[in-house]
């Protein structure tokens, strides 16, 4: 249990800055580096990706208001958007989180690669035209909080990767989608660990310091170094100019993406 605290400490320093710096929970570095880590603390392979999956919404809920609450005092969050977005999110991440939780543990981390390489590619062809703004309307938001938090259920991810792209095509300019992503991911990341506090409450095998699938010891080592270097990274995301932001984000989850592959 050391081992993976201290560790869990270390890879806490490099996601909150992330986190803070992209909008994103950090759930696409927690989950593969959980995946390797929870076994050295009696995690069995058939409940590996839920407990990843489940310990990494939780860091996100500390990791992502700590981010958000940087992001609101630089005036980068709408809180328009985020009243509709948030409902909506929070209800489907926790139903689709009771889902994947049931699911084999190869297929999960099959379906976590290909939501990475998706992202990736995504954020790549994105950068070689400009999108064209579209309307930001109480329905489209509704649906695209519907799907992010389907998508986000899988990866065990704050949703950033989704929500960025989608309120600064519809208008929100970089910084304020990232600030709004933060927040609105902090109540997704909630919502998804109730959902595998549940779903793994009664499974039997679990190591102890375990609620559900949510390893408590990695969620205190990652959150103990998360929680401060979440704001740098906010602070970071307030100065850089928007290009830079952009080609930074595509390149860390290109990086993420040929890293799942090579293992």
């Amino acid at each position: 249990m050391i081992e993976v605290f201290l560790s869990c400490l270390a890879l806490g320093t490099v996601v909150g800055f992330l986190a803070g710096l992209f909008g994103i929970g950090g759930g696409l570095i927690i989950v593969p580096s959980l995946v390797y880590l929870l076994p050295l603390a009696g995690v069995s392979p058939e409940h590996l990706m839920s407990a990843a999956l489940g310990t990494s919404f939780s860091t996100i809920v500390i990791t992502a208001f700590s981010s958000a609450q940087r992001h609101h005092k630089l005036g980068n969050v709408d809180w328009n958007v985020s009243k509709v977005f948030i409902p909506s999110i929070m209800i489907s991440v926790f139903l689709c989180g009771l889902i994947i939780s049931g699911l084999d543990a190869k297929l999960m981390s099959k379906l976590f690669a290909v939501m990475v390489v998706y992202l990736a590619l995504r954020m790549i062809f994105s950068l070689q035209k400009e999108q064209k703004i579209k309307p930001l309307t109480t329905q489209t938001t509704v649906i695209a909080g519907g799907i992010i938090g389907a998508l986000s259920s899988v990866a065990g991810i704050g949703g950033g990767a989704f929500i960025v792209p989608f309120l600064n095509g519809r208008g929100l300019e970089m910084k304020r989608a990232i600030g709004t992503s933060s927040f609105c991911g902090a109540f997704l990341g909630l919502s998804g660990t109730f959902s595998f506090i549940a779903s793994g409450w009664n499974v039997e095998g679990l190591p102890d310091y375990s609620l559900g699938y949510v390893y408590l010891p990695a969620l205190l080592g990652i959150t103990l170094t998360s929680y401060f270097t979440s704001k740098l990274g906010a602070n970071a995301a307030n100065v850089l100019p928007v290009a830079t932001l952009k080609k930074a984000f595509a390149v860390m989850l290109v990086v993420i993406a040929i890293n799942m592959f090579l293992k």
